[in-house]
């Protein structure tokens, strides 16, 4: 069975926004609560003060130069917000890709609280016949991936910034891009949270 996860090449992402402008059309949700003229600090979503959509797109100056980092859901492997969950409609499927069943969710919040990411949002209106109130995310395009796809943000993205794969397949895009790369490149965020998160990023 697959291990989907993601790469993201920081060196090459431009802030162009187009990977949260796709997800806001194939998933119909929102662009962003930050609004998408230039995203928003990332101290601001460090500090919890901050929850966008399914992908956001947040900037900060690296090095002093202005840097944009993309955010989805990290897709943890060991995931709070699926331990939190008191009715279970959160779950990990057997490829890794953490998903909501809105048919269970009861809109608790429990998983927004959990996730250090703040990848996790209550839905503020009906999103394709789901309820509103409920829990929404990121879910790498699962409808798509089920059907052999990547994610529309890894297609879209004009940079060819986001890979997308089994991380356990050394052909797949994601890990060839990770083998190419200095280990001493390549993070992921917020570690001390001993996640694992399946979304990692090429640094400068």
């Amino acid at each position: 069975m697959a291990r989907y996860g993601m790469v993201i090449d920081l060196r090459k992402c431009r802030g162009c926004w187009t990977c949260t402008a796709v997800c806001s059309v194939e998933n119909n949700v929102p662009v962003d609560r930050a609004g998408s003229d230039a995203g928003a600090q990332l101290e601001k979503w460090a500090a919890g003060e901050l929850n966008y959509y399914n992908m956001g797109v947040l900037t900060t100056a690296i090095n002093g130069q202005r840097r944009s980092i993309p955010i989805p859901c990290m897709h943890c492997e060991d995931a709070p917000c699926v331990k939190v969950c008191p009715v279970q409609a959160t779950y990990k499927r057997a490829d890794g890709i953490v998903v909501v069943d809105a048919g269970k969710c009861i809109g608790c919040k429990s998983c927004v609280a959990a996730c250090p990411y703040h990848a996790r949002y209550i839905r503020e209106v009906a999103v394709n016949g789901e309820p509103k109130g409920v829990a929404g995310k990121c879910q790498f395009c699962a409808h798509l991936v089920v059907q052999g796809e990547v994610p529309v943000c890894v297609r879209s993205c004009q940079s060819n910034a986001i890979k997308f794969g089994d991380l356990d397949d050394p052909n797949s895009a994601a890990v060839k891009v990770l083998a190419a790369m200095d280990k001493t490149k390549v993070r992921t965020l917020k570690p001390e949270y001993k996640t694992s998160p399946k979304v990692h990023y090429i640094t400068f």
